[in-house]
């Protein structure tokens, strides 16, 4: 498993890796937007189902051959993992999956299939792994 490459802004793309095949690891805050859904996806307020999606930001931006400053990643969750991971919005997560291209509903060049999430530990002690 590689860990996201965080690079500076003077990266070339030769440096980055390709995301394809293989599974990565990153860490950031699990948010959510909002989206206007069915039957006209122009407003909710208007009466359009209201679509959610939900993301990985990165504190920093990640770099890859093909996709270089990527500071979020739509995640692709199972709706039984939406309800159980609800109460870490906004919180810091380490989300482990495999990377593909985002096509269709996605709002993302790169989506994350996630395999693993799990929210980081705190020297507090508050909080624990979640998954």
């Amino acid at each position: 498993m590689l860990s996201a490459l965080i690079w500076a802004s003077s990266a070339t793309a030769h440096e980055c890796p390709a995301f394809a095949s293989q599974k990565w690891e990153f860490t950031g805050h699990l948010v959510n937007r909002i989206f206007p859904g069915p039957p006209d996806f122009e407003s909710v307020s208007s009466g359009d189902e209201p679509l959610t999606r939900w993301y990985l930001q990165l504190s920093s931006p990640a770099c890859f051959a093909e996709y270089r400053f990527v500071s979020r990643f739509q995640l692709v969750l199972d709706p039984e993992d939406v309800a159980r991971y609800r109460k870490l919005i906004g919180k810091e997560i380490r989300v482990t999956g495999n990377l593909a291209e985002g096509k269709g509903a996605h709002t993302t060049a790169l989506v994350v299939n996630v395999t693993n999430f799990a929210l980081l530990r705190r020297n507090d002690g508050e909080s624990r792994p979640s998954h």
